[in-house]
């Protein structure tokens, strides 16, 4: 599973790239994604439940801790078991008064995915479409038509 994940990151490298390129979508050209493990039952502590992360862009040119961004989202999302969305548009009352409130977490399925750097529509968008490349790529590797597993 991790190796499709790494697989699917590196596909979805070229897209952040030329997202985050366009300072109205990410001033500061960064992004960091955190992706959960969907084997992982929901008891597991957070940290002890990251299957893996990405930076995209010169971290050392950020301005601000885009990693820790994206792991306060994905953290609450994977306390929540929910998307930040509909935390933020239908159950606001689950939010505690020390959590980010800004959406750039998924989950789909048993995928938690967490992303900032962007607009957060655009993290949304890219931790949305990181989800679809994962199940794509262990659907092949399922298939026999390719080994991404």
């Amino acid at each position: 599973m991790l190796r499709a994940v790494e697989s699917s990151l590196d596909a979805l490298a070229p897209t952040v790239a030329r997202l985050t390129a366009d300072s109205a979508i990410s001033a500061a050209h960064a992004m960091h994604v955190v992706v959960m493990d969907p084997a992982r039952d929901a008891r597991t502590p957070f940290e002890e439940a990251i299957l893996a992360e990405r930076s995209f862009g010169d971290v050392e040119r950020w301005d601000a801790d885009y990693r820790g961004y994206a792991r306060a989202k994905t953290r609450v999302s994977w306390r929540e078991r929910r998307s930040l969305r509909t935390l933020l548009a239908k159950c606001p009352e689950r939010l505690r008064d020390d959590d980010i409130r800004v959406e750039g977490a998924v989950r789909n399925g048993g995928w938690i995915v967490g992303a900032s750097g962007a607009q957060p529509w655009y993290d949304h968008a890219i931790a949305t479409m990181a989800i679809q490349l994962f199940e794509a790529a262990l659907a092949q590797a399922r298939s026999g038509h390719g080994d991404t597993s």
